[in-house]
Order: structure tokens, then C-alpha cells, then sequence
């Protein structure tokens, strides 16, 4: 996305609980903690500290107030800038009193509600707080007297600033939707932390032209930034719509099979939590959930319309006009240079670690390591979900299935680190969730079955 987001929290999608109130205070004693110390280490009130401390501040307000929605409820501005050039400038008292008044100027002009109001103003003063004081630990001056000594201390000073905001608001999120702590700054920070390492030259640059050339010639290098920012918020929103409507398809495609509605998005869920087993990095997790959303996009075809809805028993002949829609799902995707990396593993799905699988009977790590994890995935949801010829198995009985399957349907080492006591609770949470208010349509359709449950499974989806 761009310049490093300094982010804040905008929306409880579940009310602010007992919970997050608790985590709030918490956050605000912290950061009048941290202030406090930062007053009794450096005071900071001698007039061109102050000055300096109210420049950056109000250039830091115009980035706040043009924050913008990020996911889960987290919002994301280039506000870091100012206020970390603040700390290099004058790091003391006087910054984080200015950069707070900062905060709740922009929080009261966009009339947030008092608690998240509260945690905003909290977070961004713990962390820039806690950003001076290191800053200070560390021999780090005030680039008005020293530059030569200032370099190091401000690069632990930024990533102090960094850790502390994306882990207070990812903490929030976290207690406030009951999600789990690492899926929410995984998400919100990982995709992005090359760019906010990138960003750190222009919050320095940012200080030394304010100490060197002035006010004047820094306010002119602010509104370059923020209409760089401006620019990444329109490539942010393209970006989303991109997904939205990605979403958008796959739900037109699987509203031809009611039975299996929701089918494909439960599967790039699941794949997520494969892919973070198999060690996968957080970008390829991404590419892998966006494959596994696609998984089916060659049942779009016309030829598949009749056999989805038919209510009886697929003839041989039948299910293998099934067994194409992985090819042409392949065809259909190759058209999007953006997904050509998705290509094997949307063909390679329904393949097999012993061979047995299709379209191409390749078997063994010959199969894309991004297919065997959508394999699971797939399988995983079409053993949860009800059928015409048997209810949704629980959680362990599919973890046994896996096991069974190990060598067979499965990549053996993959199976095993899944079905770990480690990682098993991961999925066990997520299929109690997806399973929560789902009312399956019944269609008495029974498939060619195969060797086990969860080969009968997976081929019913």
C-alpha cells in the first residue's frame, strides 16, 4: 500500500465489550506512564521545543483527520511521519503533550465515539512516548545539535513507534472481535512492513529540513506526502474493490449450486490456516487464499448447470465432465495476468500424493505445494458441511480421516504437522465458526464415490 500506515482503530464490529474497555484503560495508563517518564527524563518546554513539537503536531492532525479504512476495523494514515519527526526534533515532554492534543483534535473532527477516541489518542501517545524515551536511552539528541550520533537511536525509535502501534491496535481488534491476536497483525502489518521500513529515510529527511532550512520549507515538503498518501489510499481502495469483486464472482457462480453456497470462501479460510502450517509466508498465504477462491471458477461453464442441480445419482459419464472444472477453471484464470502464479494450483487441486488424483495423475511433491494445501482445505470443508447421505462430520472425526488419508489423498508430512496437538486447535476454531448459523439446501445428489470418507467428500464439492 505504500508510505507506512500509522494505524488506529475505527470500528467495534461487535460493540465495545467489557473486554475491550478493560484493554482501552489499560492502553491509556500505559501511555500516561510513558509520559510521565519521558517528562522526568526530558522535560522539553524551552520555547523551540514547543515550537518544533506544535509544527509537527498540526501537520500530523491533517494526516489523522485523513485517515482511511483499513480491514478488521483499523484505520491507516502517514500521521508517523510528523510525529516521529517530532521525537528527533524535540524528543521530549513537549512532543508527546502536542502529538496527543493532536489526536484528539482529529479524533473530536471526525466525532469518534469516546472509546475508540480514547484508544487512539492512547496509542499514538504510548507509542511515541516510548519511541523518545529509547530514542533518549540511547544517546539520541535532538538533530538541532547533533545529527552524526542521532542515525542508530532513531532507528530503534522507529521500530519501538512501529511494534508498539501495530501491536496496541492489532491487541484491540483482537479483543474486540475475539479473533486470534497473530491472524490480526499478520493481516494488518505483514503485506505492508517493507514499505514502513521505507518510510523511515522520510521521516528523517522530514526533521533535518525542518532544523535546516525551517518551518516554511518543511510544510512544502509535507504536502508532496500527503498527496503521496492520497495516492496510495485510491491504489488501497482499488485493491479492495479488486477483492470485493472477486467475491462477487465466485458468489454468482456457486448461487448455480445453492448446496454449496459459500463453498469457496470457507475453503480459502481453511487454506489459510494450512498455509500458515506448511510455513508459508504471509504474501504467499494471501496468493494461496485468493487460488483457493477461484478453486471452483470452472463450474462457471454452462455444462456443469444441469449437473449440479440434477437431484439424483451422477452417472460415470457425469462425473467426468466434473472432473474438468479444474481445467477449465486453469483456462478461465490464465486470462488475468495478475493470477498466472495461481494457475497450478487452481488445476492441481484435486490431485493426489499417491497419483490417484486429477486431471493430470501426478502424485507426490510433482503436485504444487499451494494445490496439495487447497486439497485439505477442500476436503476439510466438504466433510463439515451436511449431505443428502450423511450429516457434517466433527472436527476429530475428519482430523482421523486425515490421518487415514495420509500417503494416499495427502501429503503425509503435511498431514501429520496439521493434525498436531500444535496447529489442530487452529482449524478445530475455525470450523466451529464457519459451521455457526449455516443452513445447508438439501439436494439429494450422490457422486461416484471413491475409497473413503473423505474422498467421498471432497468429490461431492
Amino acid at each position: 500500500m505504500g508510505l507506512n500506515q500509522s494505524r488506529g482503530f475505527s470500528s467495534f464490529r461487535m460493540g465495545p465489550t467489557s473486554g475491550t474497555k478493560v484493554f482501552v484503560v489499560i492502553v491509556a495508563l500505559a501511555a500516561l506512564v510513558a509520559t510521565g517518564a519521558l517528562f522526568l527524563v526530558s522535560p522539553g518546554l524551552d520555547s523551540e521545543s514547543v515550537r518544533a513539537a506544535a509544527f509537527f503536531a498540526l501537520v500530523g492532525l491533517v494526516a489523522h483527520a485523513l485517515a482511511y479504512q483499513l480491514a478488521h476495523g483499523a484505520t491507516g494514515s502517514i500521521a508517523h511521519l510528523p510525529f516521529l519527526s517530532a521525537v528527533l526534533v524535540a524528543p521530549g515532554f513537549a512532543s508527546s503533550a502536542a502529538i496527543g492534543a493532536a489526536v484528539v483534535a482529529g479524533e473530536l473532527l471526525v466525532r469518534r465515539e469516546r472509546v475508540k477516541a480514547l484508544f487512539n489518542v492512547s496509542q499514538h501517545v504510548f507509542a511515541c512516548a516510548l519511541s523518545a524515551l529509547v530514542y533518549l536511552g540511547l544517546g539520541g539528541k535532538s538533530l538541532s545539535f547533533d545529527l552524526s550520533t542521532s542515525v542508530g537511536p532513531f532507528a530503534a525509535a522507529f521500530a519501538t513507534f512501529l511494534l508498539a502501534n501495530t501491536c496496541l491496535v492489532s491487541g484491540v481488534i483482537s479483543v474486540s472481535q475475539r479473533r486470534r491476536f497473530a491472524d490480526v497483525w499478520q493481516h494488518n502489518t505483514l503485506n505492508t512492513l517493507v514499505y514502513d521500513v521505507l518510510s523511515m529515510p522520510a521521516v528523517f529527511f522530514f526533521a533535518f529540513v525542518y532544523v535546516r532550512e525551517g518551518p516554511f520549507w518543511a510544510l512544502g515538503l509535507a504536502f508532496p506526502l500527503l498527496g503521496l498518501r492520497q495516492l496510495y489510499k485510491t491504489n488501497w481502495q482499488l485493491e479492495r474493490i479488486n477483492e470485493e469483486l472477486l467475491q462477487l464472482m465466485v458468489a454468482a457462480i456457486e448461487a448455480r449450486d445453492p448446496y454449496t453456497s459459500g463453498h469457496s470462501k470457507r475453503v480459502a479460510e481453511y487454506s489459510r490456516v494450512v498455509s500458515q502450517v506448511a510455513g508459508l509466508r504471509s504474501r504467499a498465504t494471501e496468493r494461496v487464499f485468493t487460488a483457493a477462491l477461484l478453486h471452483d471458477v470452472g463450474k462457471i461453464h454452462e455444462e456443469f448447470a444441469p449437473i449440479l442441480r440434477k437431484p439424483g445419482r451422477l452417472t460415470e459419464e457425469e462425473y467426468e465432465v466434473m472432473k474438468s472444472h479444474s481445467e477449465k477453471g486453469e483456462a478461465l484464470v490464465r486470462r488475468v495476468t495478475q493470477f498466472r502464479d495461481l494457475l497450478p494450483a487452481i488445476r492441481g487441486h484435486h490431485e493426489a500424493w499417491d497419483g490417484s488424483g486429477y486431471p493430470d495423475g501426478i502424485a507426490a511433491d510433482e503436485i504444487p505445494l499451494w494445490a496439495r494445501i487447497i486439497a485439505f482445505a477442500d476436503t476439510i470443508d466438504a466433510m463439515t458441511t451436511d449431505r443428502p447421505y450423511r450429516a457434517a462430520l466433527t472436527a476429530e472425526a475428519v482430523r482421523a480421516e486425515l490421518r487415514e488419508e495420509a500417503g494416499g489423498q495427502f501429503d503425509p508430512r503435511l498431514t501429520t504437522d496439521l493434525i498436531s496437538d500444535r496447529h489442530w486447535g487452529l482449524m478445530v476454531e475455525l470450523i466451529r465458526k464457519n459451521s455457526l448459523g449455516r443452513r445447508p439446501t438439501p439436494r439429494p445428489m450422490v457422486i461416484v464415490p471413491r475409497h473413503s470418507a473423505a474422498l467421498r467428500s471432497v468429490s461431492a464439492s
